[in-house]
């Protein structure tokens, strides 16, 4: 009897350890496939396939550590921010954060808030931007923490952004400056270069050119041994149009000639014609007509096989001055009517362009309310089933008690669907009278602007390439598009847009078309 009393136990034990071990094992493989999601998302490109990829694990997320849950949710945020969808962002934001305060990682708190800063940002929310970096700088300055410092690296150029936008250029050559220095003692080199670029542009603003000049020289040293040919482009044709502003010519047209021949071995891009166009103005200039027309004639064939239109209308305009200087009448008139005909085929191209891209909005706004909807209702339901399973364990109270809680939670996540139903229902509203208003008056939208003339209009001028960028963005491109014409990084078009509507006296692309709607 005793032997047989053993051996019960013994199997008990037994099972016990393997349930034990089963358990620990399955916590381990969603460990793992939660970390394995959020290593592809740093490798995607497009945030929208981000989110998608991410929300596929979301039933398993739970089960994982706290931390690796902060890090989940901060990445959703992050990726909803990139959308321009501020809400769905700062919901992540704020579950991370809870996560980030119940394990106390400073770390995760910091990316928290210099994420809500960015958002805040696209939002031209700049005092709420600025209150988030300024969180960061309490949890990071003054720590002796790598990871640390590098958030606040990214905190410091991000907050100078701010104040360039806000025409706050002491605090944006301060900040920018404390940005530098940091990378430095990190030793990012990749950071050090593009905090040259930034002061570059401040001091550019402030018109202190030789320190501009400065700056982009050590920009494009660092790019060189970085070997980044993208970028290394951007810093030749800044200076180009640095010593065009000073009025070096010779100088100006070597960095475009530097930087055609560097487009050159990246593709056929744009860039290629519009480092010929910007070679041909400043032969213009030298009184080198002939020279002028060479490059005008290739970057027209160019833009034209191409299909890069804006270009192909800077060809002609080049071509219809070259024209008037030479006393071609005839010929500049027929230049002329050209560039008129190409203006108004591209602003009917693109006003339906903006419409059906209203309509897609529109359409991914229903879906994501959907979408939403039935993420509450499946949260509901989880809950449901894990309070029914707690009560066939729980006995008397214990079941009066897990009702109870069920009932609570219910109504809770009850309220909180029926507020994103409001709030999306108003994004659906505001997308719905847009829409509207395109289709009821599209000949509005031909908008054909001259930078000349705007900035006469304006107490501060807009540089050449923020004037391109606000064109191009009144014109119903996405920053994804403006980056890839103009040949520069989505954060660049972002950071001109931000100085653009500035000197507009605008908060955002609507603004800044009824700005141009008015000004023409």
């Amino acid at each position: 009897m005793t032997r047989l009393l053993s051996n019960y136990v013994l199997k008990n034990i037994t099972c016990i350890l393997l349930l034990s071990f089963s358990v620990f094992t399955f916590s381990q493989n969603h460990q793992e496939q939660v970390e394995q999601a959020l290593k592809t998302f740093e490798t995607t490109e497009n945030p929208s396939d981000g989110i998608k990829n991410l929300l596929q694990i979301k039933d398993i997320v739970a089960q994982t550590s706290d931390s690796l849950q902060g890090q989940y949710y901060l990445n959703l945020g992050i990726a909803y921010g990139q959308i321009n969808n501020a809400d769905s962002s700062f919901w992540y934001l704020n579950k991370a954060e809870k996560l980030a305060k119940s394990t106390e990682s400073n770390f995760l708190l910091a990316m928290i808030n210099n994420t809500r800063g960015l958002v805040y940002m696209g939002k031209s929310e700049h005092e709420k931007s600025v209150e988030a970096y300024q969180e960061v700088m309490k949890l990071a300055e003054g720590k002796n923490d790598p990871k640390l410092n590098d958030v606040l690296s990214k905190t410091y150029g991000n907050l100078g952004g701010v104040y360039f936008q806000l025409g706050q250029m002491d605090k944006a050559l301060e900040t920018t400056k404390k940005c530098l220095m940091l990378s430095e003692t990190l030793k990012d080199t990749t950071d050090m270069a593009l905090n040259h670029l930034r002061l570059a542009m401040v001091y550019n603003n402030m018109d202190q050119l030789d320190d501009g000049i400065t700056h982009l020289s050590e920009a494009r040293r660092f790019f060189k041994d970085l070997n980044n040919t993208t970028m290394l482009v951007h810093a030749e044709n800044s200076l180009g149009k640095v010593f065009e502003k000073k009025g070096q010519y010779d100088v100006a047209f070597k960095h475009y000639e530097t930087a055609h021949n560097l487009v050159k071995s990246v593709g056929e891009q744009e860039e290629y014609a519009s480092t010929l166009l910007a070679m041909g103005k400043i032969s213009l200039k030298q009184s080198k007509l002939k020279s002028a027309e060479r490059y005008a004639q290739e970057a027209l064939t160019f833009s034209t096989t191409h299909g890069f239109a804006n270009s192909e209308k800077s060809a002609y305009d080049l071509l219809y001055q070259l024209a008037l200087e030479g006393g071609n009448f005839n010929q500049a008139l027929g230049y002329r009517n050209t560039y008129i005909k190409l203006t108004d085929s591209l602003n009917s191209v693109e006003v339906k362009a903006r419409v059906a891209d209203l309509e897609t909005q529109y359409e991914t706004a229903k879906k994501e309310q959907e979408i939403q909807k039935l993420t509450y209702e499946s949260q509901l339901k989880d809950a449901t089933l894990a309070e029914a399973r707690n009560a066939q364990i729980a006995i008397g109270v214990g079941a009066v008690a897990a009702i109870i809680l069920l009932l609570v939670i219910f109504i809770a996540r009850q309220k909180k669907l029926k507020a994103e139903r409001e709030a999306q229902a108003l994004q659906v509203e505001a997308l719905q009278k847009r829409f509207l208003e395109l289709h009821s008056s599209p000949s509005e939208l031909s908008v054909e602007l001259d930078m000349d003339d705007l900035n006469k209009k304006l107490h501060t001028a807009l540089t050449e390439r923020e004037f391109e960028a606000l064109k191009l963005c009144v014109a119903g491109k996405s920053n994804s598009d403006i980056a890839n014409q103009l040949f520069i990084s989505v954060s660049t078009v972002k950071f001109h847009l931000r100085n653009a509507y500035s000197k507009l006296g605008v908060n955002n692309r609507k603004e800044a078309f009824q700005f141009m709607l008015k000004s023409v």
